[in-house]
């Protein structure tokens, strides 16, 4: 009786274990991630300014010392290189990472936090960098790559 009592526990753990084990994520949805390879970001006029691709560009983003930018906006290349608005999802956001934060500061407009329009503020003269990342709930599914950004 005792020995059947642990053989049905042993099954119904192993059974447990076989069906738990077989989803990746069972949380997160996997529809929602955003799979990008280079990020376009525009002026306020609409107009290029930075290009990257898979990591590398031979373009500048540039902001004046003591003024804050217009806004810019961001757009992305997927695999087959064509452009895409970013996601439009609540779990998705844009944040950032500059290089050296005492040249320039990222600025959003209050209750904008995370979306796809950003400006920057230069504070003083030099040349820095920034990289984009689309963040999907707690990891990131999108890194641009580091952009050249100049203070004039």
């Amino acid at each position: 009786m005792k020995t059947n009592i642990l053989y049905r526990a042993f099954l119904f753990i192993l059974l447990l274990i076989s069906v738990y084990s077989c989803t990746d994520d069972p949380i997160s949805n996997q529809e929602d991630h955003f799979e990008a390879i280079g990020t376009i970001i525009y002026d306020a006029t609409g107009a290029e300014v930075v290009s990257i691709l898979r990591g590398i560009t031979n373009d500048t983003l540039k902001v004046i010392s003591g003024k804050l930018s217009d806004h810019y906006t961001v757009k992305f290349y997927i695999d087959n290189e064509n452009i895409v608005d970013p996601p439009q999802n609540e779990h998705t956001r844009l944040n950032y990472e500059i290089g050296d934060s005492n040249l320039v500061t990222w600025w959003q407009h209050p209750g904008e936090e995370g979306g796809f329009e950003f400006h920057l503020n230069g504070k003083k003269k030099g040349i820095t960098t920034v990289q984009l990342f689309i963040v999907h709930e707690d990891h990131n599914d999108y890194r641009s790559g580091e952009i050249p950004l100049l203070v004039e």
